[in-house]
């Protein structure tokens, strides 16, 4: 299920609290899911995450957790649950778990400053190393730029079978 999608800038994710919790965007076309479903999505069953990213260089990036988590809209929408990580994208996400969800008119970063307000929103800790909704999106201790960020999540298989990832 994709829960984020974003290619062509066509879609302004510099949103508030609210747009944030029921969604936004078109699904065929850059989308946001919204973190009410989200929470009700990922606290029904357990699932998995997948993060795949093209850079600047065409690189495709990706970082799969095998379990992830979001908490209620009385608990920020916090990143709860975050499993061990396997791809090539590095592991720049973990620094977010347990960070509540924060938005330019919802400040809840560890941060002295809002970091929403300057990078836009995501689950920032003192501001992030990967903030797939910054503009452009970012991710990693280096600042790499990216085209293109899919984001998805399914229940845990049975079985080895991988997300699909972008081409």
């Amino acid at each position: 299920m994709v829960i984020q999608i974003r290619f062509d800038g066509s879609v302004n994710f510099n949103r508030s609290w609210t747009e944030y919790t029921h969604g936004f965007g078109h699904i065929d076309g850059e989308y946001f899911i919204g973190l009410k479903a989200l929470h009700l999505i990922t606290t029904s069953r357990p699932h998995e995450l997948l993060i795949s990213m093209k850079d600047s260089q065409n690189v495709i990036l990706n970082a799969h957790y095998d379990h992830f988590v979001i908490g209620s809209e009385e608990q920020d929408f916090a990143l709860l649950g975050l499993g061990l990580y396997s791809g090539n994208a590095g592991d720049t996400f973990r620094y977010n778990t347990n960070m509540k969800f924060s938005t330019y008119d919802r400040d809840n970063d560890e941060y002295r400053y809002n970091c929403a307000a300057s990078y836009q929103a995501w689950w920032h800790k003192a501001c992030s190393f990967c903030n797939l909704n910054g503009k452009p999106p970012v991710c990693d201790t280096r600042g790499t730029l990216l085209k293109q960020v899919l984001i998805m999540i399914r229940p845990k298989p049975a079985n080895n079978r991988q997300l699909l990832e972008i081409n």
